[in-house]
């Protein structure tokens, strides 16, 4: 169920009117049957998958709690990750070699294109990050329920942001209808609206015909491409996390935020303490620190940044393409670190500022050639294509301004466009742009797009 369509507009309104009408005491029970009709609306069968792995987990945590042995934790980790892998890479990899002949397996070859369980990685890092919190000892008890709603929580479910148990649980029995979140919350509605159906989507029908015949185009309309990409990407995903939490804030949660005007980083570093930032965080704490962190050697410092990097990209995606656009962000941020140390952008001038944020721009659109093809032989006809002279030209007049909202967007985005400076006129503001956003909608004729980031 699509954020950007009309059946969760439908399920929205009913979970809503239900929730609010109904005692606080049935609030939590409420938006967990919703969530489970929300995934189950997707494949009943995997429901029962999902149902079957919160309740092991939970397993576990009260295992560590209890007993605190070292097992629980061994187990509830390891059974997540081997979920996982199982379904992202092996299955994965079993199903090709069937295709290619050279494995002969009846159960694979009866199975869909399509196996991967929505949501797999998103909910596998959010339960692995509670089991291990309970081995660290920052809580020393589970409600079943709390945990259930915690992991099923419908607006963040299937592409995020990763939550912690201390992002959420604190609102559960505390959640109230009030002005401020309701207008915080048709606000990011609004802004995901513009960031997925109205510049997303619309990127997307411009440079989706390029990337399957790139050889067809001259050498700029490529380089357009790559450039138009990024902004599909941050509009797609960022646009899902606004349309998360402005659901989120019409519940009376406030869940994290993750994304702010990437494009404006200065550095990488920066760039990832900008871009999916909840995974950022989770990579941090649950993987680089227990690597070390930077109480490691210099060299042992870069090799475990180049690790990480490596493993978020597989995380990403199931192909080698993916796993080497962690690698290459990996050499980056060494790289930085090794000649410039931590840029510092209250020390750097404008000018300087400017060119910064275009070197990291570049890279950063370079790179998501990895993330959007599949082989380096494709990646390979792509960037040679570059070099055409001739060619069709993907020119439209909209193009530019799409481009140009993007930033500006961005720039809002860089001084938070939601802040107290905005909220004297806010009642005024919301009907003005609720007006323009929903005409602009309703006059693009283009099915309902789904978000890049459900295929992780």
């Amino acid at each position: 169920m699509l954020f950007n369509s009309i059946d969760y507009l439908y399920f929205f309104i009913a979970c809503y009117s239900i929730y609010w009408i109904l005692p606080s005491r049935f609030r939590k029970y409420v938006l967990i049957i919703f969530s489970l009709l929300f995934y189950g609306y997707w494949s009943g069968s995997f429901l029962i998958h999902f149902v079957f792995f919160i309740v092991l987990s939970h397993f576990c945590v009260l295992g560590i709690l209890k007993t605190r042995k070292k097992i629980y934790l061994y187990l509830g980790v390891g059974l997540n990750l081997l979920n996982l892998c199982f379904f992202k890479y092996i299955l994965t990899y079993l199903q090709y070699l069937t295709k290619e002949g050279e494995l002969t397996i009846p159960i694979l070859q009866s199975l869909s294109e399509f196996v991967l369980p929505l949501a797999i990685s998103f909910y596998t890092f959010q339960m692995i990050a509670y089991i291990v919190d309970a081995w660290r000892g920052k809580f020393t008890e589970s409600p079943f329920m709390n945990f259930l709603l915690f992991i099923l929580f419908f607006p963040q479910l299937i592409a995020g942001p990763i939550m912690r148990h201390d992002d959420f649980y604190g609102q559960i029995d505390n959640a109230k209808l009030n002005l401020d979140f309701v207008q915080r919350g048709i606000l990011h509605i609004i802004s995901g609206l513009v960031k997925k159906v109205l510049i997303a989507d619309q990127l997307a029908k411009i440079i989706n015909p390029v990337y399957m015949n790139p050889s067809e185009y001259d050498g700029i309309s490529i380089l357009l491409t790559t450039i138009a990409f990024s902004f599909q990407v941050y509009g797609d995903f960022s646009g899902y996390t606004d349309l998360a939490r402005g659901s989120a804030f019409l519940l009376g949660y406030e869940i994290p935020e993750n994304f702010r005007s990437p494009f404006l980083s200065i550095s990488f570093s920066e760039l990832w303490s900008r871009w999916h930032y909840t995974l950022s965080t989770w990579i941090r704490d649950y993987l680089y620190i227990p690597l070390g962190g930077n109480r490691v050697s210099e060299i042992r410092y870069n090799i475990n940044t180049i690790i990480v990097m490596s493993l978020s990209g597989l995380w990403h995606g199931n192909t080698y393409t993916f796993f080497l656009w962690g690698f290459f962000h990996g050499i980056f941020l060494s790289v930085e670190r090794i000649a410039f140390g931590k840029p510092d952008r209250k020390s750097m001038g404008f000018g300087k500022k400017i060119l910064a944020v275009i070197w990291v721009f570049v890279i950063f659109s370079i790179l998501a050639t990895f993330f959007r093809i599949d082989s380096l032989n494709k990646i390979y006809i792509f960037w040679t294509s570059a070099l055409n002279t001739t060619g069709k030209f993907i020119y439209r007049p909209d193009f530019w301004g799409l481009l140009v909202v993007s930033y500006l967007l961005q720039a809002l985005e860089f001084k938070n466009y939601f802040s107290n400076k905005l909220m004297p006129y806010v009642n005024w503001i919301i009907p003005i742009l609720v007006f323009l956003v929903y005409f602009a909608v309703i006059k693009i004729e283009s099915p309902v797009e789904t978000f890049i980031y459900f295929q992780f």
